[in-house]
């Protein structure tokens, strides 16, 4: 998961677990556990931070206001 997000969700008071995959107990599911009230938060930061980033068009090699620009800096593939 992208450090971006993780720290966003830590911000919002939000943490992380790891569990075994039922079906295979040699892989794992990181799963990311928000409250209610934290949920509302963390969405917040996620607006602040693309507020920030259009702000900032020092992203290269893609125009800074697209799509796979916002994609690219929270770390979501194509």
């Amino acid at each position: 998961m992208n450090e971006l997000i993780r720290e966003l969700v830590k911000q919002a008071g939000g943490h992380f677990s790891t569990r075994n995959l039922m079906s295979n107990p040699v892989q794992y599911r990181e799963s990311i556990e928000l409250w209610d009230k934290n949920i509302e938060k963390f969405a917040e930061l996620i607006i602040d931070e693309v507020y920030s980033f259009l702000l900032d068009p020092s992203e290269d090699d893609e125009p800074w206001h697209s799509r796979a620009a916002v994609k690219k800096h929270f770390g979501v593939e194509e």
